[in-house]
């Protein structure tokens, strides 16, 4: 076997070991990271292609015969999840800009790593990867609205602006993920540990530009980060188990436990395109906060996943 594809699929069997890894990366490289951000949108593209290759497209198309599933999931993600975690933050009394930045967190919409991720933890995903699309489609609709309702913040989504980003990194990573499943001529199925071990590393080149200026705010402000980022871990669980459980009593678990993943994990990033400039710099420092749990959190759940959803 080529030495280099022995590599990646030993990497994507230890995918959630080494995407703590990713973190190290991106701290590590700091003068790196800033210059680097300019390839955020293609490393999204690029894992969206891998998750789009590697994804089931029998029981996408099942899905996709009948949407309304994904779409009432991405919908109960979008809002009614904010309005169930805002309650709560605001009665623990923490940080305001932590209270606004968890808040408005909820009410992003899913990352598109969730599918990647969610094939390590034998989640569908294929489900994560349509409400993952479904609610960066919906959300000009609803963030709007609930950040001006419950925190006083006027976002201006550009609602085209949006939707024709999103729509050239979905066509990219189609015609890309069409283009390796041509090549591969019906051996997805023995690929797939190769596909899974490229997708680690694009995550963990990902994390690179993600970590610009987290070390410089470590030391000016080493207790806040610290708050922020547990505050994020609580975040995302919070968001995870809501949920997961308020779907449990009417779903199968597997489908109900990938509701609740792709609820934990947002596309917290699309805030900093569309809040003020006055807006409070916590919300900022919370962005990059966000990035510990987004990486870490898949690792801390798979054994209770396993345990969840024997094979």
């Amino acid at each position: 076997m080529n030495p280099v594809v022995s590599v990646l699929r030993r990497m994507g069997a230890k995918a959630t070991t080494l995407l703590p890894f990713s973190l190290l990366l991106g701290l590590l490289f700091q003068d790196m990271s800033a210059a680097m951000r300019p390839l955020l949108m293609p490393l999204a593209v690029i894992l969206l292609m891998l998750a789009l290759a590697r994804v089931d497209w029998d029981r996408l198309a099942i899905l996709l015969r009948r949407p309304g599933l994904a779409i009432a999931l991405s919908l109960l993600n979008l809002i009614a999840v904010p309005l169930v975690v805002w309650p709560i933050w605001q009665a623990l009394g923490l940080w305001p800009g932590l209270v606004a930045a968890l808040c408005l967190s909820a009410m992003a919409p899913g990352i598109t790593s969730a599918a990647t991720t969610a094939v390590f933890l034998r989640l569908d995903s294929s489900l994560a990867l349509l409400i993952s699309l479904f609610t960066n489609f919906l959300v000009p609709f609803t963030l709007p609205p609930l950040a001006l309702w419950l925190l006083g913040l006027d976002l201006k989504i550009g609602f085209v602006d949006l939707s024709l980003r999103l729509a050239l990194i979905v066509s990219l990573a189609l015609l890309g993920a069409l283009a390796i499943r041509r090549f591969l001529r019906g051996q997805i199925a023995e690929a797939a540990p190769t596909i899974d071990g490229l997708a680690v590393v694009v995550l963990m080149v990902f994390a690179i530009p993600l970590m610009d200026g987290v070390v410089a705010r470590a030391i000016a402000e080493p207790v806040k980060l610290g708050g922020f980022i547990l505050g994020a871990f609580g975040g995302m669980l919070l968001c995870n188990l809501v949920m997961a459980v308020g779907m449990l009593p009417f779903l199968d678990r597997r489908i109900a436990l990938t509701a609740g993943y792709c609820s934990g994990g947002r596309h917290n990033a699309l805030l900093m395109a569309v809040l003020p400039v006055a807006a409070d710099p916590d919300i900022f420092l919370f962005i990059a906060a966000v990035q510990f749990p987004i990486y870490l959190i898949p690792t801390l759940l798979q054994p209770l996943y396993r345990r969840l959803l024997p094979s």
